[in-house]
């Protein structure tokens, strides 16, 4: 007989998710990598002391987002890429990462990323070939000054 516990919680599937960014139109991306952090350890050798060496966090960092979609017709993040090239600044930019899920009946936010000060890094458009009728998929890489999991409300 199996010991009396309380129902087991499933994981959200990561089906469904949507990059906001201040100041632009919230876009569906089908693929987002990089959501991750990492703090750098220093190692110090205590002379005298042969068994160890003492580790220290030293700094933290983070991966540029990577996020991946077929082509549509909007145009604003090739726009804000594009910043940087017709003025030599592009202007940076808070976002979120929201996960999607269905609770309750409703499509509602169950993780969300924020990022700080976020500005594009790489843009890349779709392969095109003639002889294939894929889809064209783009990809935009966000550089950032850090990544957050924030409170949803339930």
């Amino acid at each position: 007989m199996l010991p009396d516990t309380s129902p087991a919680v499933l994981p959200f599937t990561t089906a469904r998710f949507v990059l906001a960014i201040d100041g632009l139109r919230s876009v569906s991306f089908s693929k987002c990598a990089g959501l991750a952090g990492e703090v750098s350890v220093e190692e110090y050798q205590e002379g005298g002391e042969n068994r160890f060496a003492h580790r220290f966090p030293s700094r933290a960092s983070y991966p540029n987002l990577v996020l991946t979609q077929g082509v549509g017709p909007t145009r604003e993040l090739w726009d804000w890429f594009a910043e940087f090239h017709v003025t030599g600044l592009v202007a940076p930019r808070d976002g979120t990462v929201s996960l999607l899920s269905t609770v309750d009946g409703s499509l509602v936010p169950v993780r969300v990323w924020s990022f700080t000060r976020g500005w594009p890094a790489k843009l890349t458009g779709p392969d095109l070939d003639a002889q294939a009728s894929a889809v064209g998929v783009e990809s935009l890489e966000i550089a950032h000054h850090g990544l957050e999991l924030r409170s949803v409300v339930a």
